[in-house]
């Protein structure tokens, strides 16, 4: 299994903790609704970041990628579904 090299690490790490941030500051406007896309949204892009570069799922036979990039849009749908 390869990993990203360090500098990439840094990068990812960087921007999935300013994800992370902003979708906490978004959730704090009180507007679930108007907000959930966005919110879901970011999740669902950290999600992909975490398999594809650090569960090393950029290497993995295209069954599998589709498997679990399947699985993340169908929880990421289930959640938005329930604010509405």
């Amino acid at each position: 299994m390869t990993y990203p090299a360090p500098g990439t690490q840094r990068a990812l790490w960087l921007l999935l903790s300013l994800l992370t941030v902003l979708a906490a500051w978004l959730a704090e406007d009180g507007h679930p609704r108007r907000l959930a896309l966005i919110v879901l949204a970011l999740a669902w892009f950290k999600g992909v970041l975490l398999v594809e570069y650090y569960m090393g799922l950029r290497h993995a036979p295209r069954w599998l990628h589709a498997l679990v990039q399947g699985w993340l849009a169908v929880v990421s749908s289930a959640l938005l579904l329930s604010f509405f």
